[in-house]
């Protein structure tokens, strides 16, 4: 019989990473943001990426831009429309790249699809709370129960990537926070299931220039649709694409942890080092010494997000 353990992930690592080339690479929300940047890493690794996206524009104009990049490291670039949150729609996905690559082994899942929306725990409808934990969590565990069973069926090497947020590390706020928890805990739980079989990460970043606020704007009618008002704060947004980490960074750090084995991926920002260790520590240390939770200060976020947003000084808890 075949040693099944052969490709096994040895301390949560892939050290030569030649050996994810010639696999799929399946990168959900890989139309845009860090999904994209993702797909492009993955082509400069020998992978094929598959663009998996809501949104069918962005999806071909990202097959499009990825094309001659593709050609010249000798992979096929395969885009797919799906929403993540729909079981059904992810068993098809997987079934189409099964018909477009009958040989070729899944060997990078990177579970990156999500929404910044919802809002606070007291406001949001139950339309909102369906919508993002759809998403950023029924979204993950669907793809990681249709894909990583094929996976860790394979005769070779393979890595699942979840992508969370800082939210998911420190004190939540709002059903995003609650969602990003929630995500790291699946991340958690399928690494100590999958025993090495494959390797599993769960990316955290501190902001990223990526188009997260305007979620809504592809919200599917089953959870409200053109129903929620789309007001997206461009000024915001702006912001955020001026001031946040560049997605091709959190890419790059992506890979760097499958080479390295490490499974939190904490994403600093180069102009807010060490707020995500921060911001873990102080929520630590709250949970183990009868604090109280809260998060501290980051003169970054406080310029992208503005004062609007619930983020307070310590001084102000004294």
């Amino acid at each position: 019989m075949p040693d099944n353990n052969r490709h096994a992930a040895k301390d949560n690592a892939h050290p030569d990473l030649s050996e994810l080339a010639g696999g799929i690479a399946v990168i959900t929300g890989g139309a845009s943001g860090i999904g994209y940047s993702l797909a492009e890493t993955a082509i400069d690794h020998g992978l094929h990426p598959v663009i998996a996206d809501i949104d069918l524009e962005s999806i071909t104009t990202a097959e499009r831009s990825l094309q001659q990049r593709a050609k010249h490291a000798g992979v096929e670039v395969f885009g797919v429309q799906v929403d993540v949150s729909s079981e059904q729609q992810v068993e098809q996905l997987a079934k189409s790249i099964s018909a477009r690559f009958p040989v070729k082994p899944i060997s990078l899942l990177c579970c990156n699809a999500g929404v910044g929306a919802g809002g606070n725990v007291l406001t949001a409808s139950h339309l909102d709370w369906d919508f993002v934990l759809g998403v950023n969590v029924k979204g993950v565990a669907n793809c990681v129960r249709v894909f990583v069973p094929l996976m860790m069926s394979q005769q070779g090497p393979g890595s699942v990537v979840m992508t969370s947020s800082q939210d998911g590390l420190c004190a939540a706020q709002g059903v995003y926070g609650v969602s990003k928890h929630a995500c790291v805990a699946l991340s958690e739980a399928l690494y100590q299931e999958v025993l090495g079989r494959v390797s599993v990460h769960v990316l955290c970043p501190n902001l990223v220039a990526t188009n997260i606020f305007k979620s809504e704007q592809h919200r599917p009618e089953r959870y409200g649709g053109t129903l929620k008002k789309v007001n997206t704060n461009q000024k915001l947004a702006d912001r955020l694409k001026t001031w946040g980490m560049p997605t091709s960074t959190c890419a790059s750090m992506v890979f760097d942890a499958i080479r390295s084995g490490d499974f939190y991926i904490l994403a600093e920002a180069e102009n807010d080092p060490g707020h995500i260790r921060r911001q873990v520590e102080v929520r630590m240390d709250a949970i183990l010494n009868g604090g109280k939770p809260y998060r501290p200060h980051s003169e970054l976020i406080y310029r992208v997000i503005g004062r609007k947003y619930p983020y307070r000084k310590e001084a102000e808890y004294d």
